[in-house]
């Protein structure tokens, strides 16, 4: 029986980098898989070049930098997974549902918008849900449509040291740093016994299940071989077959 694989890297900016080593060990890989009212896959280097465009808009057009918070309304969707490893690439935390007042920018998706502006924000940064990521035509007056700003962003990124000392995740009264988050979800991986080979499908979880911020994103660099998200209601043994599903993640 094969052995779960594990990566002991020595890094400068602990998820940037084991996300660069994933995609230099595996590229062409299947790294995040979507189920929704659509399919969306994602590479290994299709989701470092997203990250990458991502975090350059983080960094250089809404000028956030470590130690700054994103007060985040984003659904279950392969757009979570990519803006949580853009913020922590840079240091900047997730505030699950947090107040807009406190954060230097708040995100949402299209149904969320009520959600973000009923909590204090203003100007909500709205992520498109389409398969591709197309920009949104028919925003609210005052909202900004995140795809248009994240595509004019070159497809390269230099990121700089990030301790992993950083807060990275606030959820359900609860707050995390980047070690706590990587060290969560490898001892998660450990207790399915997932290896390099598994394929692992993490259905809808809770607004504030802690599984799903750390398993979505961080399971594909860390040695699965690859992630299958679904988002509501969806025929298990249909995705089991179609996606080649090996291992399971059930709601704790």
């Amino acid at each position: 029986m094969p052995q779960p694989l594990e990566y002991v890297v020595q890094v400068a900016n602990p998820v940037w980098d084991l996300l660069t080593k994933r995609r230099s060990d595996f590229g062409a890989v299947p790294a995040v898989t979507f189920i929704g009212t659509a399919r969306t896959e994602l590479s290994s280097t299709s989701l470092e070049n997203a990250v990458a465009k991502l975090a350059g808009a983080l960094r250089d057009e809404w000028s956030l930098e470590s130690g700054d918070r994103i007060a985040a309304y984003l659904p279950w969707h392969w757009q979570r997974v990519v803006w949580s490893l853009s913020a922590w690439s840079l240091g900047v935390s997730l505030d699950v549902e947090g107040k807009p007042a406190t954060a230097a920018l708040t995100v949402c998706g299209p149904g969320d918008i009520a959600a973000a502006l009923a909590a204090g924000c203003e100007e909500p940064i709205v992520v498109s849900l389409h398969p591709f990521g197309l920009p949104i035509t028919d925003l609210p007056p005052g909202c900004t449509d995140a795809a248009s700003v994240i595509r004019l962003q070159p497809d390269s990124f230099y990121a700089e040291p990030v301790s992993g000392e950083v807060t990275a995740l606030f959820l359900g009264g609860q707050e995390y740093s980047i070690s706590e988050l990587i060290d969560g979800a490898k001892m998660r991986l450990a207790q399915l016994g997932i290896t390099q080979s598994d394929r692992l499908l993490i259905p809808d979880p809770q607004h504030d299940d802690l599984a799903g911020y750390l398993l979505a994103p961080l399971a594909p660099l860390l040695g699965v071989g690859s992630v299958v998200v679904s988002d509501g209601p969806f025929n298990r043994e249909s995705v089991i077959s179609q996606e080649g599903v090996t291992a399971f993640w059930e709601r704790q």
